[in-house]
């Protein structure tokens, strides 16, 4: 789940400088920022700033890069929330995550405002798997088609959205249990592999498939290691990807709601079974999808404690 340690910083640094250093210039306003003291390699977290002027956007900055999103009046003020990722191949203990005013340096009479966040790893096991030999050395008339569909994907996670269309947290797709983790370093047929970049979820064939957020259809195909694959854009720089599909329900630009039913569970691509892969991709990284999800039902909890000492059915 998403942490609770949060922390709050901005307005405490602007009090001690008033007291310290006198009044600012008149106008000059307090930016607050919000998020996790620390993070998990592979996880997404939620930033939140709020400025106490008005301001239509906020930017913020994290690993070299700046995002801009739009902000909403609250009682609080004005709110923006974005979803950063801390990817699994990151090498720094810390990172530094800063907000404030596009264009940054105090522009708009803000101050902008920084914390630290502390990187640690999880325990990522190792699964190994027996699957279909042309999933593992595919054969050559078959890598024409592998270099099509990353061409595609690609094509599809470079669409943008005027506004965020996700809200935390994320509705479960299929109501069963996890299979197989994210993160976990992969072993097919005796051969390392990649890590697993998804969340396996237990779903018998033809189970309907929810959308875990409002969004818009960017990707619909067959594809060689995904199978009957369906992707959504949430806006905000987050995507969703459903595997495996035995039938997508949806087509390329359709709007779905949250809840909506866009797919079958199935058995298509590089798979020992029937069950969904759930991939969750933010500004670019692929991030576990588990923390930003509803929690089960605390039955569903007890089955999926028992079941992961030895993760059932896998991809």
């Amino acid at each position: 789940m998403m942490t609770n340690r949060w922390v709050t910083i901005g307005l405490a640094v602007i009090m001690w400088l008033l007291a310290s250093f006198g009044s600012p210039a008149p106008g000059n306003a307090a930016v607050i920022l919000e998020a996790p003291r620390e993070v998990a390699r592979g996880d997404a977290f939620l930033a939140r700033a709020v400025a106490d002027v008005p301001l239509e956007k906020m930017a913020f900055n994290w690993r070299g890069k700046t995002y801009l999103t739009k902000t909403i009046s609250t009682p609080r003020g004005y709110v923006a929330e974005m979803l950063l990722p801390a990817p699994l191949d990151e090498q720094s203990a810390s990172l530094k995550l800063g907000a404030g005013a596009p264009g940054g340096n105090g522009s708009n009479g803000l101050a902008d405002v920084s914390a630290d966040i502390r990187l640690f790893d999880r325990d990522r096991p190792v699964q190994k798997l027996t699957v279909d030999k042309k999933y593992v050395d595919p054969p050559a008339a078959e890598k024409e088609r592998i270099l099509r569909d990353r061409e595609k994907v690609r094509a599809a996670l470079s669409q943008t959205l005027p506004e965020k269309l996700w809200t935390l947290p994320l509705q479960r797709p299929v109501p069963g249990s996890v299979s197989s983790l994210f993160g976990m370093k992969r072993v097919f047929n005796g051969q390392p592999r990649s890590v697993h970049r998804g969340l396996d979820l237990r779903g018998a064939t033809g189970t309907p498939i929810k959308a875990c957020a409002d969004g818009v259809v960017v990707l619909v195909d067959n594809l060689y290691f995904s199978g009957n694959t369906v992707y959504l854009n949430h806006g905000d720089g987050v995507f969703s990807a459903y595997l495996h599909m035995s039938e997508p329900k949806v087509v390329p630009g359709q709007k779905v709601a949250r809840g909506d039913i866009i797919g079958l569970v199935g058995a298509t691509g590089r798979v020992t079974g029937p069950h969904l892969h759930l991939s969750m991709l933010v500004q670019g990284q692929s991030v576990d999808p588990q923390p930003l999800l509803e929690p089960l039902p605390p039955a569903k909890k007890s089955q999926s404690a028992r079941e992961g000492r030895h993760h059932g059915q896998k991809k």
